[in-house]
């Protein structure tokens, strides 16, 4: 359809003289400037969102701000931030480790000096059942009097009585860590997704000049735990988990099915030294760290552990 020439320019003059057209362009301006300005302050909400979730993503966020945005996923989160139940063992070595006593596995046994090939795998054997009765058993963990594990020494020897008095005299409490895992039921809870801990070492033997077995077995336990009560949630779904390491070295004799230390070196990682020597092991949490910071710091999975990493000692623990 066409437009007569004359009939648009009469058109616009009217407009020109119409009382109400500069009201109306009014109008028009400022509908203009409201939508202008709501773009902008859209574009400036898009990037601040953006903004955030890079912070996010890259670990930059205040001390006091929430941990675990949603958009960020919890195997991402950097290594400073506590680990959850989701995923206990995360920014740990041990993660990669076995479930239990599935990680303490036995030399291959053979005949040697005088002792036979059963003499050899009893021994070992021994020796394993000890590790596991001290380390990974719910009596152990929790119960009072850890009757297995003491039955696996023999009678009379000294870490026997050692650990028969520190039982009965709440005074040597921290004894009893230096061959028991414990911890307080009342306290924390270990987690038992993960077969009661993570676990990796080794064993090896050899027969002494009189002839007897000598077993030295070095291994390694991470337990990742949660508070009985009131614990920290970290993220809608997952509660704060720290983890312990108990570094166990122990050199033994096993002339008779029974075992009779030698040397036993135990470091633990991650024990509240300002704690009561009650013979369990407390474990610190996210909020315990700024206790810490004038403590040796100790790193559980280095090959040599500083002797401060002894039961009871104020060291700050890394990766736990």
């Amino acid at each position: 359809m066409s437009i007569d020439p004359a009939d648009f320019a009469a058109r616009l003059r009217a407009e020109q003289n119409d009382p109400g057209r500069e009201e109306t362009l009014r109008r028009e301006r400022a509908t203009r400037q409201r939508k202008a300005i709501l773009a902008a302050g859209a574009g400036i909400l898009l990037l601040g969102a953006f903004g955030a979730w890079l912070a996010s993503a890259m670990g930059g966020r205040p001390a006091d701000e929430p941990f675990a945005p949603g958009m960020l996923d919890e195997a991402m989160w950097p290594d400073e931030w506590p680990a959850t139940k989701s995923i206990p063992f995360r920014g740990s070595p041990a993660a990669a480790w076995e479930d239990g006593a599935v990680g303490i596995r036995l030399p291959q046994s053979k005949a040697v000096a005088g002792l036979t090939d059963l003499e050899v795998s009893a021994g070992l054997g021994a020796v394993r059942d000890f590790l596991i009765t001290t380390n990974l058993s719910s009596q152990t963990l929790y119960g009072p009097n850890p009757v297995v594990a003491l039955n696996l020494l023999a009678p009379g020897d000294p870490a026997r009585q050692r650990l028969e008095t520190a039982l009965t005299d709440p005074g040597t409490g921290r004894e009893l860590l230096q061959f028991l895992t414990r911890f307080d039921r009342d306290e924390v809870e270990v987690l038992t997704t993960a077969g009661m801990a993570k676990t990796d070492g080794t064993m090896t033997y050899e027969v002494t000049p009189a002839g007897e077995l000598s077993v030295q077995a070095d291994y390694i336990f991470v337990y990742a735990l949660v508070k009985a009560s009131g614990a920290k949630q970290i993220h809608p779904n997952g509660l704060e988990v720290p983890r312990v390491v108990v570094h166990r070295q122990l050199d033994t004799l096993v002339p008779d099915g029974k075992l009779h230390p030698q040397t036993h070196t135990t470091a633990i990682i991650n024990d509240d030294c300002t704690t009561p020597a009650d013979g369990f092991i407390h474990p610190l949490f996210y909020d315990d760290q700024k206790k810490t910071k004038k403590w040796a710091s100790v790193d559980p999975y280095a090959e040599k552990h500083s002797n401060a990493a002894v039961p009871g000692a104020c060291v700050r623990p890394a990766r736990t």
